[in-house]
């Protein structure tokens, strides 16, 4: 978790502590109007904090009994004040702040630890800006069926076990991933799961707390593009060169030209130079990669990538004919 992140989750939840305590200030006010002598009450109860304070700083030999004294009439007035609640028909706690994080309090920690919440708020924001969006909710692990694969390979080999091999071993790199670990090359033909095995490899490893990107290769090359010849200011492919895991999806769907070549090399190359894990998806053979491709692109995907292939039919077709 960088500290970027780690501060803007802090300061997400000192907004809605803040909300928290104006949301009870309000509906405190509402009760006050509505119940009669409910505001002498919270007066009473008021006071009792600045009576510990000065009795603290005066001292004397009978502090603890006197301290013990406050503090049971602290307990009495907040037990009257619930019985007034009950009585006119609210929740005792109605006018307490309502925190997001029930754990924590919306304070981000428990006994000096960081709660899960400030882990959990990172890993949304990292769901956010990694550019799989409602994929990390649908294309899960747990949401691959490997029933859909069946029948044999060319060479006779099962493709449901191809398949459960494949998947196991994209569950396994999930489980395993640390900055540096192997690439991978998905290929075979559309529609048999490789956006969703590569989707769900990266919900994984952001849940364990890396950054990646997810991209179609036409984007890659337009964000290239548009920083190149000034079409968008705003254009940043960095987040390409820097992050844990990069997902480029569907290489061979983007218009080939001499620039889109050469960016997809020199972000390749740069990768694997740095250590950094890739996932490529294409629809395309090796054959395929080989013939569209300058030999420098095929030598890195073929000889640095582990190739997973893909096989079967394709399951959105499946899925259509047993509607």
């Amino acid at each position: 978790m960088s500290f970027d992140d780690r501060n803007t989750a802090f300061a997400e939840l000192d907004m809605r502590r803040m909300k928290a305590a104006e949301d009870a200030r309000l509906r405190e006010r509402e009760l006050e109007k509505r119940i009669e002598g409910l505001a002498e009450l919270n007066k009473e109860i008021m006071a009792i904090g600045p009576k510990l304070l000065r009795l603290g700083m005066e001292g004397g030999a009978d502090y603890e009994a006197k301290s013990k004294a406050l503090h049971k009439e602290h307990e009495a007035l907040i037990d009257k004040k619930h019985d007034l609640l009950i009585k006119n028909g609210y929740p005792s706690d109605y006018d307490l702040p309502v925190y997001s994080c029930k754990i924590c309090k919306d304070t981000g920690f428990i006994d000096m630890k960081i709660c899960n919440c400030v882990r959990d708020s990172i890993v949304r924001r990292a769901y956010y800006s990694s550019g799989l969006g409602k994929a990390l909710e649908d294309q899960t692990f747990e949401t691959i069926d490997v029933s859909y694969y069946a029948g044999n390979t060319e060479s006779g080999a099962s493709v449901k076990e191809q398949m459960s091999y494949v998947l196991d071993y994209c569950k396994k790199y999930a489980m395993y991933f640390t900055p540096g670990a192997e690439s991978l090359l998905m290929i075979g033909g559309a529609g048999r799961g490789k956006t969703h095995f590569a989707s769900a490899i990266g919900r994984t490893v952001i849940d364990k707390g890396y950054s990646v990107v997810y991209e179609s290769a036409t984007n890659i090359v337009n964000t290239f593009e548009s920083e190149r010849f000034g079409r968008d200011l705003e254009a940043d492919p960095s987040k390409y060169y820097s992050c844990s895991l990069l997902i480029i999806d569907d290489l061979g769907t983007e218009f080939n030209t001499q620039f889109s070549l050469s960016a997809i090399f020199n972000l390749i190359n740069h990768r694997i130079i740095n250590g950094l894990s890739t996932i490529v998806t294409t629809n395309l053979s090796l054959k395929e990669i080989e013939t569209n491709y300058k030999e420098r692109i095929f030598s890195r995907l073929s000889g640095e990538f582990t190739v997973l292939p893909f096989c079967g039919r394709d399951i959105r077709r499946i899925k259509k004919e047993a509607r």
